[in-house]
Protein backbone atom coordinates (compact mmCIF):
# COMPACT_ATOMS: atom_id res chain seq x y z
CA UNK A 1 0.00 0.00 0.00
CA UNK A 2 2.45 2.42 0.87
CA UNK A 3 4.22 1.74 -2.72
CA UNK A 4 1.28 2.73 -4.50
CA UNK A 5 0.69 5.80 -2.47
CA UNK A 6 4.58 6.67 -2.81
CA UNK A 7 4.32 5.92 -6.76
CA UNK A 8 1.13 8.55 -6.69
CA UNK A 9 3.31 10.76 -4.71
CA UNK A 10 5.85 11.69 -7.45
CA UNK A 11 3.49 12.92 -9.78
CA UNK A 12 1.35 14.71 -6.89
CA UNK A 13 4.92 16.28 -5.97
CA UNK A 14 5.27 17.03 -9.49
CA UNK A 15 2.37 18.77 -9.79
CA UNK A 16 3.34 20.89 -6.93
CA UNK A 17 6.88 21.81 -8.18
CA UNK A 18 5.18 22.75 -11.49
CA UNK A 19 2.44 25.03 -9.71
CA UNK A 20 4.70 26.80 -7.65
CA UNK A 21 7.52 27.34 -10.31
CA UNK A 22 7.14 31.33 -9.26
CA UNK A 23 9.17 30.96 -6.42
CA UNK A 24 11.50 27.93 -7.66
CA UNK A 25 12.09 28.92 -11.45
CA UNK A 26 12.50 32.96 -10.99
CA UNK A 27 10.07 35.34 -10.40
CA UNK A 28 6.61 34.26 -12.46
CA UNK A 29 4.18 35.97 -10.41
CA UNK A 30 3.56 39.42 -12.33
CA UNK A 31 4.73 38.20 -15.47
CA UNK A 32 3.36 34.80 -16.39
CA UNK A 33 -0.12 34.75 -18.03
CA UNK A 34 -1.67 32.73 -15.54
CA UNK A 35 -5.55 33.18 -16.81
CA UNK A 36 -4.42 32.21 -20.22
CA UNK A 37 -2.50 29.55 -19.20
CA UNK A 38 -4.64 27.65 -16.80
CA UNK A 39 -7.32 27.59 -19.06
CA UNK A 40 -5.28 26.29 -21.77
CA UNK A 41 -3.61 23.85 -19.30
CA UNK A 42 -7.50 22.58 -18.35
CA UNK A 43 -8.92 22.36 -22.24
CA UNK A 44 -5.80 20.22 -22.87
CA UNK A 45 -6.54 18.16 -19.88
CA UNK A 46 -9.60 17.46 -20.91
CA UNK A 47 -8.44 16.66 -24.44
CA UNK A 48 -6.21 14.25 -23.56
CA UNK A 49 -8.59 12.27 -21.72
CA UNK A 50 -11.14 12.25 -24.38
CA UNK A 51 -8.07 10.41 -26.49
CA UNK A 52 -8.44 7.87 -23.98
CA UNK A 53 -12.19 7.38 -23.96
CA UNK A 54 -12.09 6.97 -27.69
CA UNK A 55 -9.45 4.43 -26.98
CA UNK A 56 -10.72 2.37 -24.55
CA UNK A 57 -11.71 -0.61 -26.08
CA UNK A 58 -9.63 -3.54 -25.63
CA UNK A 59 -6.64 -4.75 -23.51
CA UNK A 60 -3.06 -3.61 -24.74
CA UNK A 61 0.07 -5.37 -24.83
CA UNK A 62 2.32 -4.38 -22.00
CA UNK A 63 4.73 -3.08 -24.36
CA UNK A 64 2.05 -0.85 -25.69
CA UNK A 65 1.42 0.49 -22.63
CA UNK A 66 4.83 0.81 -21.42
CA UNK A 67 4.91 3.16 -24.26
CA UNK A 68 2.48 5.12 -23.63
CA UNK A 69 2.80 5.79 -20.04
CA UNK A 70 6.36 6.63 -20.73
CA UNK A 71 5.18 9.84 -23.21
CA UNK A 72 2.72 11.33 -21.06
CA UNK A 73 5.83 11.09 -18.36
CA UNK A 74 7.88 12.88 -20.90
CA UNK A 75 6.09 15.45 -21.92
CA UNK A 76 5.69 16.08 -17.77
CA UNK A 77 9.41 16.84 -17.38
CA UNK A 78 9.11 18.85 -20.86
CA UNK A 79 6.37 21.11 -19.29
CA UNK A 80 9.19 21.66 -16.32
CA UNK A 81 11.25 22.06 -18.37
CA UNK A 82 10.00 24.61 -20.38
CA UNK A 83 8.52 26.57 -17.73
CA UNK A 84 12.14 26.70 -15.87
CA UNK A 85 13.19 28.39 -19.09
CA UNK A 86 10.33 31.16 -19.08
CA UNK A 87 11.47 31.32 -15.46
CA UNK A 88 14.93 31.90 -15.76
CA UNK A 89 14.79 34.39 -18.23
CA UNK A 90 16.14 31.89 -20.99
CA UNK A 91 12.54 31.80 -22.84
CA UNK A 92 10.26 34.06 -24.15
CA UNK A 93 7.68 34.49 -20.96
CA UNK A 94 4.70 33.22 -23.85
CA UNK A 95 6.43 30.01 -23.49
CA UNK A 96 4.42 29.50 -19.98
CA UNK A 97 1.18 28.71 -22.43
CA UNK A 98 3.17 25.89 -23.91
CA UNK A 99 4.66 25.23 -20.24
CA UNK A 100 0.57 24.56 -19.30
CA UNK A 101 -0.30 22.60 -22.00
CA UNK A 102 2.12 20.16 -21.94
CA UNK A 103 1.48 19.61 -18.02
CA UNK A 104 -2.10 19.30 -18.64
CA UNK A 105 -1.19 16.10 -21.24
CA UNK A 106 1.26 15.13 -19.49
CA UNK A 107 -0.78 14.73 -16.70
CA UNK A 108 -2.59 12.10 -17.77
CA UNK A 109 -0.17 9.98 -16.46
CA UNK A 110 -2.37 10.09 -12.73
CA UNK A 111 -4.93 7.88 -14.83
CA UNK A 112 -2.63 4.31 -14.63
CA UNK A 113 -2.13 4.80 -11.11
CA UNK A 114 -6.23 5.93 -10.30
CA UNK A 115 -6.52 2.72 -12.51
CA UNK A 116 -4.40 0.33 -10.56
CA UNK A 117 -5.69 1.38 -7.30
CA UNK A 118 -9.79 1.21 -8.97
CA UNK A 119 -9.14 -2.61 -9.15
CA UNK A 120 -8.09 -2.96 -5.80
CA UNK A 121 -11.66 -1.63 -4.23
CA UNK A 122 -12.43 1.38 -2.36
CA UNK A 123 -11.03 1.34 1.16
CA UNK A 124 -7.46 0.80 -1.00
CA UNK A 125 -8.24 3.43 -2.99
CA UNK A 126 -8.91 5.78 -0.36
CA UNK A 127 -5.71 5.26 1.76
CA UNK A 128 -3.45 5.32 -1.19
CA UNK A 129 -4.80 8.33 -2.56
CA UNK A 130 -4.98 10.32 0.59
CA UNK A 131 -1.65 8.81 1.81
CA UNK A 132 -0.43 10.28 -1.32
CA UNK A 133 -1.18 13.79 -1.29
CA UNK A 134 0.38 13.93 2.05
CA UNK A 135 3.63 12.57 1.01
CA UNK A 136 3.44 14.25 -1.98
CA UNK A 137 3.52 17.77 -0.27
CA UNK A 138 6.33 16.55 2.05
CA UNK A 139 8.60 15.55 -1.17
CA UNK A 140 7.88 18.82 -2.77
CA UNK A 141 8.63 20.70 0.30
CA UNK A 142 12.24 18.55 0.88
CA UNK A 143 12.59 19.29 -3.08
CA UNK A 144 12.12 23.35 -2.50
CA UNK A 145 14.81 23.35 -0.46
CA UNK A 146 17.42 22.42 -2.62
CA UNK A 147 18.94 25.06 -5.01
CA UNK A 148 17.44 26.19 -7.89
CA UNK A 149 19.33 23.89 -10.99
CA UNK A 150 18.93 20.56 -8.39
CA UNK A 151 15.24 21.28 -8.28
CA UNK A 152 14.40 21.45 -11.66
CA UNK A 153 16.98 17.94 -11.98
CA UNK A 154 14.88 16.16 -9.37
CA UNK A 155 11.62 17.89 -10.94
CA UNK A 156 12.50 15.97 -14.19
CA UNK A 157 13.12 13.01 -13.04
CA UNK A 158 9.54 12.71 -10.91
CA UNK A 159 7.11 12.04 -13.52
CA UNK A 160 9.50 8.89 -14.79
CA UNK A 161 9.61 7.96 -11.10
CA UNK A 162 6.04 7.65 -10.83
CA UNK A 163 5.90 5.86 -14.11
CA UNK A 164 8.56 3.54 -12.60
CA UNK A 165 6.95 2.27 -10.15
CA UNK A 166 3.55 2.18 -11.78
CA UNK A 167 5.40 -0.45 -14.09
CA UNK A 168 7.48 -2.29 -11.39
CA UNK A 169 4.54 -2.48 -9.62
CA UNK A 170 1.94 -3.96 -12.80
CA UNK A 171 5.06 -6.24 -13.35
CA UNK A 172 5.63 -8.04 -10.38
CA UNK A 173 1.61 -8.50 -10.19
CA UNK A 174 1.65 -10.41 -13.25
CA UNK A 175 4.77 -12.40 -12.31
CA UNK A 176 2.97 -13.11 -8.97
CA UNK A 177 -0.31 -13.89 -10.60
CA UNK A 178 -1.29 -11.57 -7.70
CA UNK A 179 -4.54 -10.01 -9.91
CA UNK A 180 -5.33 -8.91 -12.79
CA UNK A 181 -4.59 -5.12 -13.98
CA UNK A 182 -6.57 -3.47 -16.98
CA UNK A 183 -4.27 -2.13 -19.30
CA UNK A 184 -4.59 0.84 -21.39
CA UNK A 185 -6.36 0.13 -24.97
CA UNK A 186 -4.49 -0.78 -28.05
CA UNK A 187 -7.18 0.17 -30.98
CA UNK A 188 -10.61 1.64 -31.48
CA UNK A 189 -13.88 -0.84 -32.23
CA UNK A 190 -16.75 1.25 -32.95
CA UNK A 191 -19.35 -0.56 -32.09
CA UNK A 192 -18.09 -1.91 -28.89
CA UNK A 193 -17.33 1.09 -27.06
CA UNK A 194 -20.95 2.51 -28.37
CA UNK A 195 -22.40 -0.77 -26.57
CA UNK A 196 -19.06 0.29 -23.61
CA UNK A 197 -20.24 3.62 -23.28
CA UNK A 198 -24.27 3.04 -22.93
CA UNK A 199 -23.64 1.48 -19.81
CA UNK A 200 -21.88 4.71 -18.33
CA UNK A 201 -23.68 6.95 -15.76
CA UNK A 202 -23.66 9.60 -17.32
CA UNK A 203 -25.47 11.94 -14.72
CA UNK A 204 -22.83 11.56 -12.26
CA UNK A 205 -20.21 12.34 -15.02
CA UNK A 206 -22.81 15.41 -15.68
CA UNK A 207 -22.64 16.63 -11.77
CA UNK A 208 -18.88 16.48 -11.60
CA UNK A 209 -18.12 19.04 -14.68
CA UNK A 210 -21.00 21.04 -12.98
CA UNK A 211 -19.52 20.94 -9.69
CA UNK A 212 -15.47 21.53 -11.24
CA UNK A 213 -17.56 24.66 -13.37
CA UNK A 214 -17.95 25.96 -10.16
CA UNK A 215 -14.05 25.52 -9.21
CA UNK A 216 -12.63 26.66 -12.16
CA UNK A 217 -14.91 29.94 -12.09
CA UNK A 218 -12.50 30.80 -8.39
CA UNK A 219 -9.48 28.86 -9.64
CA UNK A 220 -7.64 31.83 -11.48
CA UNK A 221 -8.41 34.48 -9.32
CA UNK A 222 -7.32 32.42 -6.24
CA UNK A 223 -4.08 31.23 -7.86
CA UNK A 224 -2.98 34.81 -8.85
CA UNK A 225 -4.31 36.08 -5.21
CA UNK A 226 -1.91 33.78 -3.41
CA UNK A 227 0.86 34.64 -5.80
CA UNK A 228 -0.10 38.31 -4.72
CA UNK A 229 -0.64 37.86 -1.10
CA UNK A 230 1.61 35.42 -0.07
CA UNK A 231 5.15 36.24 -2.30
CA UNK A 232 8.30 34.22 -1.04
CA UNK A 233 6.07 32.08 0.98
CA UNK A 234 3.66 30.48 -1.46
CA UNK A 235 5.56 27.87 -1.85
CA UNK A 236 4.33 26.62 1.65
CA UNK A 237 0.79 27.07 0.57
CA UNK A 238 1.19 24.18 -1.73
CA UNK A 239 0.27 22.62 1.72
CA UNK A 240 -3.38 24.03 1.26
CA UNK A 241 -4.56 22.44 -1.95
CA UNK A 242 -2.91 19.11 -0.33
CA UNK A 243 -4.57 19.11 2.88
CA UNK A 244 -7.82 20.17 0.83
CA UNK A 245 -7.86 17.02 -1.53
CA UNK A 246 -7.04 15.14 1.50
CA UNK A 247 -9.40 16.12 3.49
CA UNK A 248 -12.15 15.50 0.76
CA UNK A 249 -11.02 12.02 0.07
CA UNK A 250 -11.60 11.45 3.97
CA UNK A 251 -14.89 12.89 3.56
CA UNK A 252 -15.82 11.26 0.51
CA UNK A 253 -15.55 8.10 1.76
CA UNK A 254 -16.85 8.23 5.29
CA UNK A 255 -20.11 9.34 3.66
CA UNK A 256 -19.75 6.45 0.83
CA UNK A 257 -19.58 4.13 3.56
CA UNK A 258 -22.52 6.08 5.80
CA UNK A 259 -24.70 7.79 3.70
CA UNK A 260 -23.65 9.26 0.19
CA UNK A 261 -26.14 11.72 -0.69
CA UNK A 262 -25.48 13.46 2.30
CA UNK A 263 -21.42 14.59 0.81
CA UNK A 264 -23.25 16.77 -2.18
CA UNK A 265 -25.54 18.31 0.69
CA UNK A 266 -22.29 19.34 2.31
CA UNK A 267 -20.39 19.71 -0.88
CA UNK A 268 -22.43 22.31 -3.20
CA UNK A 269 -22.95 24.73 0.13
CA UNK A 270 -19.29 24.75 0.51
CA UNK A 271 -18.83 26.04 -3.28
CA UNK A 272 -21.63 28.02 -3.14
CA UNK A 273 -20.02 30.05 0.04
CA UNK A 274 -16.87 30.18 -1.93
CA UNK A 275 -18.65 31.85 -4.93
CA UNK A 276 -20.27 34.19 -2.46
CA UNK A 277 -18.09 35.78 -0.66
CA UNK A 278 -16.46 38.75 -1.74
CA UNK A 279 -12.60 39.15 -2.67
CA UNK A 280 -11.73 41.83 -0.47
CA UNK A 281 -12.63 40.17 2.21
CA UNK A 282 -10.35 37.40 1.67
CA UNK A 283 -7.19 37.31 3.41
CA UNK A 284 -4.77 35.94 1.37
CA UNK A 285 -6.88 37.76 -2.01
CA UNK A 286 -9.13 34.52 -3.26
CA UNK A 287 -7.23 31.25 -2.01
CA UNK A 288 -9.29 30.86 0.64
CA UNK A 289 -12.08 30.61 -1.34
CA UNK A 290 -10.54 28.90 -3.88
CA UNK A 291 -9.39 26.15 -1.30
CA UNK A 292 -13.08 26.37 -0.36
CA UNK A 293 -14.63 25.45 -3.27
CA UNK A 294 -11.77 22.94 -4.45
CA UNK A 295 -12.84 21.15 -0.84
CA UNK A 296 -16.16 20.89 -2.71
CA UNK A 297 -15.46 20.00 -6.25
CA UNK A 298 -13.17 16.79 -5.04
CA UNK A 299 -15.28 15.23 -2.35
CA UNK A 300 -18.04 15.45 -5.35
CA UNK A 301 -15.21 13.85 -7.56
CA UNK A 302 -13.83 11.12 -5.30
CA UNK A 303 -17.04 10.22 -3.69
CA UNK A 304 -18.59 9.35 -7.15
CA UNK A 305 -15.34 7.59 -7.96
CA UNK A 306 -15.71 5.00 -5.01
CA UNK A 307 -19.29 4.75 -5.99
CA UNK A 308 -18.24 3.88 -9.61
CA UNK A 309 -15.80 1.24 -8.61
CA UNK A 310 -18.49 -0.86 -7.25
CA UNK A 311 -20.02 -0.65 -10.88
CA UNK A 312 -16.09 -1.50 -12.06
CA UNK A 313 -16.80 -5.27 -10.46
CA UNK A 314 -20.71 -5.48 -10.18
CA UNK A 315 -21.23 -3.93 -13.44
CA UNK A 316 -18.09 -4.82 -15.44
CA UNK A 317 -17.40 -1.62 -16.30
CA UNK A 318 -14.10 -0.97 -17.41
CA UNK A 319 -12.55 1.29 -15.04
CA UNK A 320 -10.29 3.28 -17.50
CA UNK A 321 -12.86 4.21 -19.43
CA UNK A 322 -14.63 5.36 -16.35
CA UNK A 323 -11.85 7.23 -14.55
CA UNK A 324 -11.14 8.93 -18.51
CA UNK A 325 -14.42 10.42 -18.98
CA UNK A 326 -14.45 11.60 -15.10
CA UNK A 327 -11.39 12.99 -15.85
CA UNK A 328 -12.64 14.97 -19.37
CA UNK A 329 -15.65 16.25 -17.07
CA UNK A 330 -13.53 17.11 -14.31
CA UNK A 331 -11.11 19.32 -16.73
CA UNK A 332 -13.97 19.88 -19.70
CA UNK A 333 -16.20 21.86 -16.66
CA UNK A 334 -13.25 23.43 -15.09
CA UNK A 335 -12.33 25.21 -18.04
CA UNK A 336 -15.42 26.46 -19.02
CA UNK A 337 -15.72 27.80 -15.48
CA UNK A 338 -12.65 29.95 -16.01
CA UNK A 339 -13.47 31.46 -19.40
CA UNK A 340 -16.92 32.20 -17.94
CA UNK A 341 -14.77 34.42 -15.16
CA UNK A 342 -13.82 36.44 -18.69
CA UNK A 343 -16.58 36.61 -20.31
CA UNK A 344 -19.30 37.72 -17.53
CA UNK A 345 -18.87 41.71 -16.84
CA UNK A 346 -19.18 41.40 -12.78
CA UNK A 347 -18.24 39.33 -10.11
CA UNK A 348 -22.23 38.99 -9.13
CA UNK A 349 -22.77 37.62 -12.43
CA UNK A 350 -20.07 35.11 -11.87
CA UNK A 351 -21.65 34.06 -8.54
CA UNK A 352 -25.15 33.61 -10.41
CA UNK A 353 -23.24 31.35 -12.67
CA UNK A 354 -21.74 29.19 -9.69
CA UNK A 355 -24.95 28.97 -7.75
CA UNK A 356 -27.06 27.88 -10.70
CA UNK A 357 -24.38 25.35 -11.85
CA UNK A 358 -24.28 23.85 -8.46
CA UNK A 359 -28.05 23.83 -8.41
CA UNK A 360 -28.34 21.63 -12.08
CA UNK A 361 -25.57 19.30 -10.60
CA UNK A 362 -27.68 18.72 -7.41
CA UNK A 363 -30.65 17.93 -9.42
CA UNK A 364 -28.86 15.73 -11.63
CA UNK A 365 -27.18 13.42 -8.88
CA UNK A 366 -30.67 13.22 -7.36
CA UNK A 367 -31.48 11.40 -10.30
CA UNK A 368 -28.27 9.56 -10.69
CA UNK A 369 -28.14 5.67 -11.82
CA UNK A 370 -25.80 5.12 -9.66
CA UNK A 371 -26.74 3.60 -5.69
CA UNK A 372 -26.59 6.36 -2.98
CA UNK A 373 -27.19 4.01 -0.46
CA UNK A 374 -25.31 2.54 2.40
CA UNK A 375 -22.68 -0.18 0.61
CA UNK A 376 -23.65 -2.57 3.43
CA UNK A 377 -27.34 -2.49 1.94
CA UNK A 378 -26.08 -2.51 -1.71
CA UNK A 379 -23.96 -5.16 -1.09
CA UNK A 380 -25.91 -8.09 0.11
CA UNK A 381 -28.33 -7.57 -2.74
CA UNK A 382 -25.06 -8.09 -5.38
CA UNK A 383 -23.66 -10.82 -3.00
CA UNK A 384 -26.71 -12.43 -3.81
CA UNK A 385 -26.91 -11.82 -7.98
CA UNK A 386 -23.05 -12.43 -7.77
CA UNK A 387 -23.72 -15.36 -6.52
CA UNK A 388 -26.20 -17.31 -8.87
CA UNK A 389 -24.25 -16.20 -11.82
CA UNK A 390 -20.78 -18.04 -10.48
CA UNK A 391 -23.48 -21.05 -9.86
CA UNK A 392 -25.11 -21.11 -13.22
CA UNK A 393 -21.62 -20.46 -15.36
CA UNK A 394 -19.75 -23.14 -12.88
CA UNK A 395 -23.45 -25.46 -14.03
CA UNK A 396 -22.30 -24.61 -17.54
CA UNK A 397 -18.75 -24.69 -18.16
CA UNK A 398 -17.84 -28.06 -15.72
CA UNK A 399 -16.77 -26.00 -12.59
CA UNK A 400 -15.27 -28.12 -10.14
CA UNK A 401 -16.46 -27.27 -6.38
CA UNK A 402 -12.97 -25.37 -5.29
CA UNK A 403 -12.95 -23.88 -8.56
CA UNK A 404 -16.50 -22.71 -8.33
CA UNK A 405 -15.42 -21.04 -4.81
CA UNK A 406 -12.34 -19.70 -6.43
CA UNK A 407 -14.44 -18.08 -8.93
CA UNK A 408 -16.89 -16.72 -6.25
CA UNK A 409 -14.00 -14.88 -4.81
CA UNK A 410 -12.10 -13.82 -7.71
CA UNK A 411 -15.07 -12.04 -9.20
CA UNK A 412 -15.61 -9.96 -6.11
CA UNK A 413 -11.86 -8.53 -6.84
CA UNK A 414 -10.28 -9.86 -4.32
CA UNK A 415 -5.79 -10.89 -4.87
CA UNK A 416 -4.81 -14.58 -4.94
CA UNK A 417 -3.40 -13.80 -1.88
CA UNK A 418 -6.45 -13.26 -0.39
CA UNK A 419 -7.91 -16.86 -2.03
CA UNK A 420 -5.06 -18.36 0.12
CA UNK A 421 -6.01 -17.12 3.39
CA UNK A 422 -9.78 -17.74 2.58
CA UNK A 423 -9.46 -21.38 1.62
CA UNK A 424 -6.06 -22.36 3.30
CA UNK A 425 -4.69 -23.39 -0.15
CA UNK A 426 -1.22 -22.76 -1.24
CA UNK A 427 -0.31 -19.77 -4.13
CA UNK A 428 0.20 -22.33 -6.75
CA UNK A 429 -3.04 -24.30 -5.98
CA UNK A 430 -4.33 -20.81 -6.13
CA UNK A 431 -2.81 -20.10 -9.88
CA UNK A 432 -3.80 -23.77 -11.02
CA UNK A 433 -7.49 -23.13 -10.32
CA UNK A 434 -7.69 -20.19 -12.04
CA UNK A 435 -5.86 -21.57 -15.17
CA UNK A 436 -8.19 -24.53 -15.15
CA UNK A 437 -11.24 -22.07 -15.18
CA UNK A 438 -9.68 -19.58 -17.37
CA UNK A 439 -9.69 -22.56 -19.39
CA UNK A 440 -12.90 -23.89 -19.09
CA UNK A 441 -14.42 -20.50 -19.40
CA UNK A 442 -13.08 -19.81 -22.40
CA UNK A 443 -11.54 -16.08 -21.20
CA UNK A 444 -8.08 -14.71 -20.78
CA UNK A 445 -8.34 -12.42 -17.87
CA UNK A 446 -10.57 -11.23 -15.11
CA UNK A 447 -11.99 -9.27 -17.55
CA UNK A 448 -13.61 -11.27 -19.78
CA UNK A 449 -14.77 -14.03 -16.85
CA UNK A 450 -16.40 -10.64 -15.09
CA UNK A 451 -18.11 -9.92 -18.88
CA UNK A 452 -18.66 -13.39 -19.27
CA UNK A 453 -20.41 -13.54 -15.45
CA UNK A 454 -22.71 -10.34 -16.50
CA UNK A 455 -24.23 -12.01 -19.50
CA UNK A 456 -25.58 -14.58 -17.10
CA UNK A 457 -29.18 -13.85 -16.44
CA UNK A 458 -29.88 -13.83 -12.17
CA UNK A 459 -32.94 -13.36 -12.18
Amino acid sequence: MLFDSAGLACYIAWSFVFWNGSVLFGDLRHEAPVGEAQIVQAALTALAALVLVLLARRTAPLRRRTVLLAVFAAVSSLAIVVAALAGFGRAPMGWMLIAFALSGLGSTLRLGWEERMSVQGVERTAVCAGTAYLLGFLLFALISLLPALSVLAVSVLLPFGAFGLLEIAVRGERERGASEVRMLPASLDGDSLRVSLSRVPWKPMAAISLAFFGYGATRANGVIGGFEVSSEFHGALAGVPALASFVAILLAYLFYRKNAMLAFYLAFPLMAMASLLPASLDPFGGGTTFSVALVGAELVKYLVWFLLIDSFFKDGLSALLCLALMRFAQWGGSCLGQIMTDVLPTSESVAIAILLSLMAALLVIMGSPLSLKSPAVVEEDAVDALALRVKRVAVQCGLSPREQEVLAIWATGHTGAYIEKQLFISKNTVKTHLNHIYAKTKTANREELLELLESVDAG
